[in-house]
């Protein structure tokens, strides 16, 4: 199975079978599911996912299976606006309000991605910078299974 062909069956078993857009973009577990780009080299298999608002403590990325087998997941917080009081000097009834507009998705988010084949965990790279994820998997087939966590660079 190719690459694509891989990618279209992840993407038909997390497509929504009904609801509003809000609701599609959870899935059944609860979880806000990720978006991501991503491209393949000769050598690589490059992965970018925006994640602004998340600290690099709140991230966790695992290769597993026989290595072909990403899993991105987090927790995006949303901010508190009473944190904002002071510096503004809004009055309390401020803070009670209701939403005008809510667009931005707050909670937990949940990715998995299954690579085309099996990647060398030694060198793969993860970059965090001004709220982008970027992980550059190297391929190699590799002999045997596990679990690794990738350590995330600012």
């Amino acid at each position: 199975m190719s690459f694509l062909d891989k990618l279209k069956v992840k993407v038909e078993e997390n497509e929504p079978v009904s609801g509003d857009e809000e609701t599609n973009k959870k899935e059944a577990s609860g979880f806000l599911q990720l978006d991501v780009d991503i491209y393949q080299t000769s050598s690589d298999i490059i992965v970018i996912a925006p994640i602004p608002g998340v600290e690099v403590d709140n991230l966790d990325i695992n290769i597993e299976n026989e290595n072909d087998v990403v899993t991105i997941q987090g927790k995006r917080e949303m901010p508190r606006l009473t944190d904002y009081k002071s510096e503004n000097k809004y009055e309390d009834d401020d803070f009670e309000s209701k939403y005008l507009r809510q667009e931005c998705q707050w909670g937990p988010f949940y990715r998995q991605i299954i690579l085309p084949q099996e990647v060398d965990v030694n060198r793969v790279e993860a970059r965090f910078k001004k709220g982008i994820l970027i992980l550059k998997l190297p391929l190699l087939r590799l002999q045997g299974k596990g679990k690794k966590k990738i350590e995330i660079t600012n």
